[in-house]
């Protein structure tokens, strides 16, 4: 699936999506989006958006999987 970032700047086709800790930051959570396999020397991971709460990173991420179940092919824009 197609995921625009929260910050609108980057489009990625992602194969997986966690909800991971963010430290250093008024925003604790991310989402963040791997878009292929990592590597030795490369991660390959985007943060889709970031979230005050656990809950509320988890609710976006139940957003995008209602997306794809329903078998939508566009573009689903992070909130």
């Amino acid at each position: 699936m197609w995921i625009r970032t929260q910050c609108k700047k980057q489009l990625v086709k992602v194969i997986r999506i966690t909800v991971e800790r963010n430290i250093g930051s008024k925003n604790k959570f991310d989402l963040v989006g791997q878009f292929a396999n990592s590597s030795l020397f490369q991660s390959n991971q985007v943060v889709l958006g970031e979230f005050k709460t656990k809950e509320d990173a988890i609710a976006e991420l139940t957003s995008i999987e209602e997306a794809i179940a329903k078998g939508e092919n566009g573009v689903y824009q992070i909130k």
